[in-house]
């Protein structure tokens, strides 16, 4: 029920662990790509695929035709108005249909369901713990998935899936927000105590707000009925 690791995002947790080991600071430049790439094992291709992943994050600046250097996690705003209209479009998609998925699994779900649920939350405090947001979007996609096939209804996952890994760069963006990097923890747990509860209307309510806040949180802003 988890999802597995792609070679970009591999690459991107070998950089933000070579960007810990260097204690590089904001400011300081990466290696170039050419050099990162062969260091690392990989294609230029899924480098600049996890240097996107990075800058999603909010760990990275890419400046085109200079290098790419670390971000202020602070300061920094990694998208750009079409990413921005993008990830507003995949904001009103995900509220469509995350928190009826939600309010689902509170009828379906199984105590194998509820203990997966529970594990992704500590894999993510764990996470955040040692800074590392590469598994912190990780644990919190795969929350979102174990929801999807506790509904009980495939056809949620099969609407879902062709854009997974444009909803799972979406997931991404509120870890940019260093302000409020642990919020996905609570909003989490209080989805998973109202589906533990068998309370629909709680899991569904607190879905809503977890969609919400979590565009919120990535400053993203979009029309909503």
């Amino acid at each position: 029920m988890t999802r597995s690791e792609t070679t970009p995002e591999r690459a991107a947790r070998d950089i933000q662990t070579l960007i810990g080991n260097k204690g590089l600071k904001a400011g300081d430049p990466l290696p170039a790509q050419r050099s990162l790439a062969a260091t690392l094992g990989v294609s230029r291709t899924s480098l600049r695929e996890a240097l996107a992943t990075l800058e999603t994050l909010g760990i990275v600046h890419v400046q085109a035709g200079k290098g790419v250097y670390i971000a202020d996690r602070l300061t920094h705003t990694p998208l750009g108005q079409d990413r921005n209209r993008q990830a507003a479009q995949v904001y009103q998609f995900r509220l469509a249909i995350e928190p009826y998925v939600a309010g689902l699994a509170a009828h379906m779900r199984t105590r194998d369901h509820l203990s997966a649920l529970q594990d992704s939350i500590d894999h993510m405090r764990t996470a955040l713990e040692a800074d590392d947001l590469i598994a912190a979007a990780s644990a919190d996609t795969d929350f979102h998935e174990i929801l999807l096939d506790a509904s009980g209804n495939p056809m949620f996952a099969d609407a879902m899936h062709p854009a997974a890994q444009t909803i799972h760069e979406n997931q991404m963006l509120p870890f940019a927000n260093a302000t409020a990097i642990s919020a996905p923890l609570s909003e989490h747990e209080l989805v998973l105590r109202h589906v533990s509860n068998r309370n629909p209307s709680g899991a569904r309510d607190a879905m809503h707000l977890h969609v919400l806040s979590a565009a919120t949180r990535a400053k993203i802003t979009f029309l909503r009925p």
